[in-house]
C-alpha cells in the first residue's frame, strides 16, 4: 500500500503533558491538563477506564484529564487527611458527565505516588450486575466473589507494594491453613490472597482491618459507583430471589467505612456516585442525594407538629458535588481539544463561551459538543 498523501493526512498531534503525581499535584497545573500514569492506569483497570473515559483516552491519544478547582481541593485535603482522618468518608454526587470518577481516579493516582495504601476500585458494577462468577460461603449467609476479592488484592499490590511492606501484621493472622507471624507484613498478608484466591477475602477483610488502625502509612479507599453497595443486584440465591448488596461479602468488606461504623486512623474514604445505571441507584439513596425543595405548609401550627411525616435527608457520609466548569475551566478544555486536534477550528471566546452555555458547563456534554462528527 502506497504511503498517505501528506497534503491530506497528517499524525495526530501528540500535546506533551506533565504526568499526575504528588510532585505535580499544585495550582499551578490549574485548568490545564495532566496525563495519568499509564501503568497507574494498567494496575488498577487493566486497560478498562472508569465512567466514560475511555473514549476521552482514546481520541487524544493518552490518558489526560483537565486540572480543576475541584481537584486542588481535593489534593489539600487528601494531604491533610493523610495525617488525620476524618470520621465520616465522603461521597463525590453529580450529574451524569460533571466529572466524579475522573476526580476519584485524579485522587487516586495522586495518592499512589504519595506513600499511601491505595485500594481503588474503578468500577464496582460487576460486583453487583451479574457477570462476574459468585457462590455461597462456607457457614455463612453472606455470597463470595474470590475472583473479584483477588483482582483486588492484586491491583492493591501493585500499586502500593511499598507501602505495604511498611506496615507489620502486629499480631499473628490466620488464613484458612496458613498462618503469618506478627512480623510480617501487610505484603505477606495481599500475598496470600493473591496466590490462593480463595482465600481472597479473608485476605482483603484482614487487610481492611489492619490497614485502618494502623498509623505508619496513610489510606486511601476510593469506590467508584459506590451506590452499588446499596442496591438490589442482578444476581440471585439458591431460590431464585434477587439478593441485595450486602448479601455480598465484598460489598459487605467496605461498608462499614461508609456507612460510619468504621473509621480510618491516616488516610481518606472516598467514593463517587453514578445515575448511569439507574437500576443499581437506589431510589431513597438518590432522593437524600438530591432532596426535592422543601415548600412550607401554610399552617405554621401543622408545620411544627411532631407527628406531621418529613422525609429524612440525612446521610452516614458527606457528600461533595461535583459541579460544572468554570469558564477559566471551560476554557483550558478547549485549549487543550485544539492542541490535540480535537478542535480545528480557532479558538475566540465567543466560541468558548457559546460551547460553555449550550452544555451548561458539563464536561461530558462539552466533550460531546466538539466530537459529534466522529
Amino acid at each position: 500500500m502506497s504511503a498517505a498523501n501528506p497534503a491530506y493526512y497528517t499524525e495526530a498531534p501528540k500535546p506533551k503533558l506533565d504526568v499526575l503525581s504528588s510532585d505535580t499535584a499544585n495550582k499551578a497545573r490549574l485548568n490545564t491538563f495532566v496525563q495519568i500514569d499509564s501503568a497507574f492506569l494498567q494496575n488498577t483497570g487493566k486497560g478498562r477506564y472508569p465512567g466514560h473515559l475511555s473514549a476521552d483516552f482514546k481520541l487524544f491519544g493518552k490518558p489526560a484529564l483537565l486540572y480543576r478547582e475541584v481537584t486542588q481541593t481535593l489534593v489539600d485535603q487528601l494531604d491533610q487527611f493523610s495525617k488525620a482522618a476524618p470520621k465520616r468518608a465522603t461521597v463525590f454526587d453529580g450529574k451524569n458527565g460533571a466529572g466524579k470518577s475522573a476526580e476519584l481516579l485524579k485522587l487516586a493516582a495522586v495518592a499512589a505516588t504519595s506513600g499511601h495504601i491505595v485500594i481503588y476500585a474503578l468500577s464496582t458494577l460487576p460486583w453487583v450486575n451479574s457477570s462476574r462468577p459468585y457462590g455461597p460461603g462456607f457457614k455463612s449467609d453472606l455470597f463470595v466473589q474470590h475472583e473479584l476479592a483477588n483482582e483486588l488484592l492484586r491491583s492493591v499490590s501493585a500499586v502500593s507494594r511499598e507501602a505495604l511492606s511498611k506496615v507489620p501484621l502486629g499480631k499473628d493472622v490466620v488464613l484458612g491453613k496458613k498462618s503469618l507471624g506478627a512480623e510480617k507484613t501487610l505484603a505477606d498478608l495481599v500475598d496470600v490472597g493473591m496466590q490462593t484466591p480463595s482465600l481472597a477475602h479473608d485476605a482483603l477483610d484482614q487487610l481492611l482491618a489492619i490497614a485502618s488502625t494502623q498509623t505508619v502509612v496513610p489510606v486511601l479507599i476510593a469506590l467508584d459507583e459506590v451506590n452499588t453497595l446499596w442496591c438490589s443486584t442482578s444476581y440471585r440465591d439458591q431460590e431464585d430471589n434477587i439478593l441485595p448488596a450486602n448479601r455480598f461479602r465484598l460489598a459487605r468488606s467496605f461498608l462499614p467505612f461508609f456507612e460510619g461504623q468504621t473509621a480510618l486512623a491516616k488516610g481518606w474514604v472516598v467514593g463517587a456516585t453514578s445515575y448511569t445505571e439507574v437500576r443499581f441507584m437506589p431510589k431513597d439513596l438518590k432522593t437524600k442525594l438530591n432532596p426535592p425543595p422543601a415548600i412550607p405548609l401554610a399552617n405554621p401550627q401543622l408545620a411544627q407538629a411532631a407527628n406531621v411525616g418529613k422525609s429524612s435527608t440525612e446521610l452516614p457520609f458527606d457528600v461533595a458535588k461535583i459541579d460544572r466548569l468554570s469558564s477559566a475551566e471551560a476554557w483550558g478544555l478547549m485549549n487543550f481539544y485544539q492542541k490535540a486536534n480535537v478542535v480545528t477550528t480557532p479558538l475566540t471566546e465567543g466560541l468558548v463561551a457559546k460551547k460553555w452555555v449550550y452544555a451548561n458547563g458539563n464536561p461530558r456534554q462539552m466533550f460531546a459538543g466538539v466530537t459529534t462528527y466522529f
